[in-house]
This record gives structure tokens, C-alpha cells and sequence, in this order.
């Protein structure tokens, strides 16, 4: 099949792109849930890495902005490790900590909405207790001044529980301050609730609402916000779908017309599924924008035996960051 519907684009480009915009940059990711630990590690290197360079070549870069956008109307599937993983959580070099309210028998067998799945606070409690997670403490206690702490009742149990999404995306948040301590060398920031109205390409205009964290480096805006986009979703791929399939890619399409960047994997040279590589081009053919691409290379900590194949989605505790960070930067040369 053609390669289409994507264009991968270099450190130049972006340079020059932020040039174009007054000195603001765009990036995306595109999770059900939450970016991985380990991919999220990338992205902040990465976006180290082109601060310093349009400071070193003079290039304006004075706001960046990353969205990572949920999808919690997608449904979820036990079989999935990239959906498993957040009700399960994987340390590497770790164990298993199973943390839904739902029995897992019943959410091996749930192909309902992630949305509306609920995490047990006691069960993410243990979990901290037994693992280098403690960041994760914080978005408890957010939740918890939020009174987004609930009680759910799982057959005969009452159950102290969070939301998957609201969980994951504060968490997020949380990790992406525990790196960038160490990256970005920060002490001051802010997490809170954001609303906010979104423009794609096509001048369609949405609601947003979520969770945003902000800090300064080098007096640039660094601004990450998550929040559920499935409306956006939805919406869009009614307007341009030519059959029943529903097309993530074309959201992701009509925001990178409107100047966002996609971090992920190059998927022309990944052994992926022919139908994602089919959504790239249906996205282009319908929306008339290809989707630009930052490469996100997780294959080279692969094939530097820094990771296994499936431990990219696996999460990185809080004294392991540090060696991570070292080792990330001196492979992708940041």
C-alpha cells in the first residue's frame, strides 16, 4: 500500500514553523488514555532539544504548547496492553498491580466505554506504597480538594474510586513534573482544571475541558494539556467518514492544519497494522492535510536492548528517571 496521509517532519522544519507562528510551537499525542512513561520521557527531551537548538541558531520560540488528547468514548478491550496497562499497571523490572473496581474477570470480559471505567483508591493506595510511584500521591489529593473522589458500588462492595480518565490525566501531568525536573530543571508550576475553545483547520470550534500544566524554561511557556476529546472525535469523523469505520486520524488531520505536530512513532516503518496505515490516507483524502509527524524513535532503545519489545508501555519509577533521561539523551543526541 502507498505510503500517505502523514509527513514526517525534521528539527528544521519545526524551527521554521515556529518562525511562522510568531514563535509558538504545537505538539500532540493521540492516547485513549495517557501517553506512556517512557514515550513521555522522549517528547520532554525532545522538546528540550528544539528550545536549545532555536536559541542556539536564533530561531523565535517563546510558547510551547503540548495537548494530549484522551478518547474515552473508545471502548475498551482486556486484550489491548495499550488500554490494560491503566488498569493494570506494569513497573519495569516490576510486578503487576491490578487497580479497577470491576473484578478482573468482569473487565476481561467489558468492551464498553474506558470512559466509564473506575479506578479503586485503596488498590492505587498499595500500589504506591509497594513501587517508586509517589507522584502519584498528588493527583489523589487533587482529586480528592476536587471531590472527584466517589464511592461505587461493584456487586455487593462499596468501593472508593476515581476515574480512569481524571486519574490518568492528572497522573500524566505528575510525571511529566518529575521529569522535568531533572530535563528542564524546574521548581515552579502550576497544575489545574482548564477550559478553553479549540479551532481546527476547518474552522470547526470546540469545547474543551481538562487538566493543564504550565512552567517557564529559558522564559519560554511550556503549557501540557490533557482532556477528553471524544466529541471532537466523533464529530469529525461523522462529517468526513465514507463508510461505518470510525477514523481517529482525521481529527488528528484538522489539527495538524491548524499547526499542531503529532509525536509518535513513524508508522511507514513500523510493522503496523495495515488498517492504521489505511486511516492515514483516509484522513488526507477527506480532510485534504496530511498529518505532520515528529518521530518519537522508541525502536532505537529496542534495538540498544534499553527496552524490551513490550516494555514501552510499562511505567518508569521516580529513581529511575534520571537514568532514563541520561540514557534517552545520549542515544537520540539531546
Amino acid at each position: 500500500m502507498k505510503r500517505g496521509g502523514y509527513r514526517k517532519i525534521s528539527l528544521d522544519e519545526i524551527l521554521s514553523i515556529a518562525e511562522e507562528n510568531g514563535g509558538e510551537l504545537k505538539f500532540m499525542f493521540a492516547r485513549q488514555i495517557a501517553p506512556y512513561n517512557i514515550e513521555t520521557i522522549s517528547a520532554l527531551l525532545n522538546i528540550e532539544g528544539i528550545i536549545k537548538k532555536a536559541d542556539e541558531y536564533g530561531y523565535k520560540v517563546n510558547n510551547v504548547i503540548l495537548d494530549i488528547l484522551q478518547w474515552g468514548d473508545d471502548n475498551f478491550f482486556w486484550d489491548n496492553i495499550e488500554k490494560r496497562i491503566f488498569v493494570e499497571p506494569i513497573t519495569l523490572y516490576g510486578k503487576k498491580y491490578y487497580i479497577a473496581t470491576k473484578q478482573r474477570d468482569d473487565l476481561i470480559k467489558y468492551s464498553s466505554r474506558i470512559g466509564d471505567i473506575y479506578l479503586d483508591v485503596n488498590k492505587i493506595i498499595e500500589m504506591i506504597k509497594r513501587t517508586g510511584l509517589e507522584y502519584i500521591n498528588g493527583s489523589l489529593n487533587h482529586l480528592g480538594n476536587e471531590r472527584k473522589i466517589t464511592e461505587i458500588k461493584e456487586g455487593e462492595e462499596i468501593k472508593v474510586a476515581v476515574n480512569i480518565l481524571d486519574f490518568w490525566g492528572l497522573t500524566t501531568l505528575s510525571y511529566i513534573v518529575e521529569v522535568s525536573k531533572h530535563s528542564f530543571e524546574i521548581n515552579n508550576y502550576k497544575i489545574k482544571e482548564f477550559k478553553d475553545e479549540i479551532e481546527l483547520a476547518n474552522k470547526d470550534k470546540f469545547d474543551i475541558s481538562g487538566y493543564e500544566l504550565t512552567f517557564k524554561y529559558k522564559g519560554k511557556e511550556l503549557r501540557f494539556r490533557i482532556y477528553d476529546a471524544s466529541h471532537i472525535y466523533k464529530e469529525e469523523n461523522e462529517k468526513y467518514k465514507k463508510e461505518d469505520k470510525m477514523n481517529s486520524y482525521i481529527t488528528l488531520a484538522l489539527y495538524s492544519g491548524s499547526g499542531y505536530i503529532l509525536l509518535e512513532e513513524d508508522p511507514g516503518k513500523l510493522s503496523l497494522d495495515e488498517k492504521i496505515k489505511e486511516f492515514y490516507m483516509k484522513a488526507k483524502d477527506g480532510t485534504g492535510y496530511d498529518i505532520l509527524l515528529f518521530e518519537l524513535d522508541e525502536q532505537k532503545l529496542i534495538e540498544r536492548g534499553i527496552i524490551g519489545e513490550k516494555d514501552y508501555v510499562k511505567f518508569v519509577s521516580k529513581d529511575k528517571v534520571k537514568k532514563f533521561i541520561d540514557t534517552i539523551s545520549k542515544i537520540y543526541g539531546i
